[in-house]
């Protein structure tokens, strides 16, 4: 299933979220962080990667299943590996592992100029809407 892909989502789109790519083989968002998007540390501020980090990995499992289905995160654990600077590109890129009837997994990464900045494994409740 391809999941149409435009916005992101009133949160993701405030946040200046783009999705790429969503469909059976994983989705792809991108996002231009700003200085309105640092903490007071001057990098970028965890919750910002970890909305990013959310968006991709809810794009992924929409885009792995069947049309109709909702999928509310359940858990995502998130691991920060290096900081993150505003002024330049992020990509996140993610895949559902594992799709089943009551549960999906999926896992993503954020990679800023090469570097690999965080990464994340999540679980999703499945609900197909009638």
């Amino acid at each position: 299933m391809t999941s149409d892909v435009g916005t992101p989502g009133p949160f993701g789109e405030l946040l200046g979220f783009r999705v790429l790519r969503a469909d059976a083989d994983g989705a792809v968002v991108e996002a231009d962080p700003g200085p309105e998007h640092l903490n007071g540390g001057g990098i970028l501020h965890g919750g910002y990667l970890g909305a990013l980090l959310d968006s991709a990995t809810g794009w992924a499992v929409h885009g792995a299943g069947p049309q109709g289905m909702v999928a509310p995160h359940v858990q995502l654990s998130t691991q920060f590996v290096r900081a993150g600077m505003a002024g330049h590109l992020l990509r996140a890129t993610a895949r559902c592992i594992s799709q089943g009837g009551r549960i999906c997994t999926a896992e993503a990464e954020i990679v800023q100029e090469g570097h690999l900045i965080a990464r994340a494994t999540s679980t999703h409740a499945v609900i197909v809407r009638g």
